[in-house]
């Protein structure tokens, strides 16, 4: 099993470390023909009007759908932003596969960023968030599973095979998130 992480722009490194410190196999994302080599698909934190631009620059939209019909994508603060199937911003060309509208930098700007333990409803203790110019994640169907709260609004959401979360587990001490995503991939595989 390998998972890929998009390296188009934002914090991929990152999650390929945390997938090395779990011991799976992770790859960098960057091309059409990358996604024949993965099982699984993270898209991670960033800009999310230039990662929009590039998904269309190097012709990965319509691979990331396709992709995402029958394998596991999960989508990280911008990452959730761009899975999202609306969003306020309409410069950002979204990918439709969780039916959530994103709010960009909701929880303020880059100064404003903030860590806050959560809770994770399939764990006993509580977790470190790192929420850096987050989204607001509003569910827009009762088939999403809404796994996480912050402040009563859903800051982890799945549907099927695509998750998302408004924060950053990449910079917690807690692999947990990306375990529950692994376990998604394997039990996909």
């Amino acid at each position: 099993m390998t998972i890929g992480v998009l390296a188009l722009q934002g914090d991929f490194s990152l999650h390929l470390k945390v997938l090395s410190k779990l011991k799976v196999s992770g790859i960098l994302v960057k091309k059409t023909t990358d996604f024949d080599l993965i099982n699984g698909l993270i898209i991670p934190g960033g800009e999310s009007t230039v990662m929009s631009l590039l998904i269309d620059k190097f012709n990965l939209y319509k691979k990331i759908k396709d992709f995402a019909i029958e394998n596991c994508v999960y989508g990280t603060c911008a990452g959730a932003i761009l899975v999202s199937s609306e969003c306020d911003d309409k410069k950002i060309n979204t990918l439709d596969l969780i039916k959530i509208k994103s709010l960009r930098n909701f929880y303020g700007r880059q100064i404003n960023s903030f860590s806050k333990k959560i809770s994770i409803n399939f764990l006993k203790n509580k977790i470190n968030a790192s929420f850096i110019r987050a989204p607001k994640l509003k569910s827009l169907s009762k088939k999403n599973k809404v796994l996480a709260l912050y402040k009563n609004d859903p800051v982890l959401l799945q549907h099927k095979n695509i998750l998302v979360s408004s924060f950053h587990p990449e910079l917690s001490s807690s692999t947990i998130i990306h375990q529950y995503f692994i376990k998604m991939v394997k039990n996909n595989v």
